[in-house]
């Protein structure tokens, strides 16, 4: 497969092939450039996504690095394992692709939820992780913004035997899932027009084959998905990019994030963009990361 709007006279540069690697709890989807050079760059998607919203960026980050993304489980086309999902267990699953398909240490980059797991993977596995990248990272809401009254009264209905079940079941019906997931895209995208009907179909294919489940699973353990590391504990060169207009995520949680847990990384706030800069401003994310690689020794 190749990235939207490749180039045909250059397609096979920046080839991009899937495959599937077998883990501990089940089989993880993944996608890897054919070209090695620069740097390995391994993407983390966020919450209810999958490999395919980093598409925008393959193109560019291929020309210069070799690009890896993975779905973890739960999501996208990865398994569905039971039990609780952690932040743990995904950092397992993201080490076991950075050594089995990467083969080496890997610059890790984790997008909102994905973020948590990418610091989880910089702490507990330092000798696979070149740099961290953090993208409109999820993990101190918490602290900064505990949960209201009405938060906590939803969580505990989602907890609740049957009807976590019985609310999950209408992501089963075609016309409400897809008013569902566009709502929720619509939210996290201050550029509304970039919420296509293919950014929507997206989302939703994985939904019709494997259904809601395992993203109940992680709602339900919202409080577990926090950032637990303290400063000085990641030593590896660190950047957190940020869309301005974020309103779930705001600019200023990259601000705590840089105080209390990676004072030495480096801060870029992307103007007009919102939760997912990388699909939304991909131009300027990838202003944003690629010179910052460049300053990686290889």
């Amino acid at each position: 497969m190749t990235s939207r709007n490749s180039d045909p006279s250059t397609e096979q540069r920046y080839n991009v092939s899937e495959g599937y690697l077998a883990g501990d709890f089940g089989q993880t989807r993944y996608w890897a450039s054919q070209q090695q050079q620069g740097l390995p760059v391994v993407f983390i998607h966020g919450y209810a996504a999958m490999i395919d919203h980093w598409q925008r960026i393959i193109r560019p980050v291929a020309r210069e690095h070799a690009f890896y993304a993975l779905d973890l489980y739960g999501f996208g086309y990865s398994a569905r394992p039971s039990g609780t999902p952690t932040r743990e267990r995904w950092a397992k699953q993201v080490a076991d692709v950075i050594r089995e398909v990467v083969g080496g240490p890997a610059v890790v980059v984790g997008h909102s939820m994905g973020g948590v797991v990418a610091i989880e993977v910089a702490r507990r596995y330092p000798e696979l992780t070149r740099g961290l990248v953090l993208v409109n990272s999820s993990g101190m809401q918490v602290t900064e913004r505990p949960p209201s009254q009405l938060d906590l009264m939803v969580l505990a209905a989602l907890g609740a035997p049957l009807i976590g079940e019985t609310v999950a079941s209408l992501f089963t019906n075609p016309l409400s899932v897809d008013w569902s997931v566009r709502q929720g895209l619509l939210s996290a995208y201050h550029r509304k027009e970039q919420v296509t009907n293919d950014l929507v179909e997206s989302f939703i294919a994985p939904l019709r084959t494997y259904g809601p489940y395992s993203y109940l699973a992680v709602s339900r353990n919202f409080r577990g998905l926090v950032i637990d590391a303290q400063a000085g504990e990641i030593t590896a060169p660190s950047l957190l990019i940020w869309g301005a207009e974020d309103r779930s995520i705001p600019p200023s949680d990259a601000e705590v994030i840089k105080r209390r847990v990676i004072p030495h990384a480096e801060l870029a706030i992307l103007p007009g963009t919102g939760h997912c800069p990388f699909d939304e401003t991909p131009d300027l994310f990838c202003d944003a990361l690629l010179p910052w690689l460049g300053r990686i020794p290889a």
